[in-house]
Order: structure tokens, then sequence, then C-alpha cells
């Protein structure tokens, strides 16, 4: 059983899939991590302009209505 654990684990075909998926897994904690900050994030611009001009931003949310 453990031989055969260890053969699956030194195939080529396992070891691309690692390095995709630990790439994947890379590519969305850097995304979800620019999203958290919101220093990169293109809606970080429009809620921190709602934010600071409340008034400005209801009156265009309340004409979509």
């Amino acid at each position: 059983m453990t031989s055969k654990i260890k053969q699956i684990l030194r195939h080529p075909v396992t070891h691309f899939n690692v390095l995709v998926v630990g790439f994947l897994f890379i590519i969305q904690s850097m995304h979800t991590h620019a999203h958290y900050t919101m220093s990169l994030d293109a809606d970080s611009y429009v809620r921190n302009f709602c934010k600071k001009n409340l008034e400005k931003c209801e009156r265009i949310i309340s004409n979509f209505d």
C-alpha cells in the first residue's frame, strides 16, 4: 500500500497537478487580498467616494430605482 502511494507521489503528473493547484491558490490569495485591502480594487474608489459624499451617492442610486 505505501509503495503504491510513493509511486503516485513521485509521478510527474502528480507534480504538475500540485504546481497548477498551487499556482491557482497563489493567484486567488492575491486576488482576495486585493479585494480585502481594496487598494487595487476598482470598486474601492466608488466605495470610498460614497463614504465621503453620502448624499450625492444616495441621489444617484435613487435615480436608478
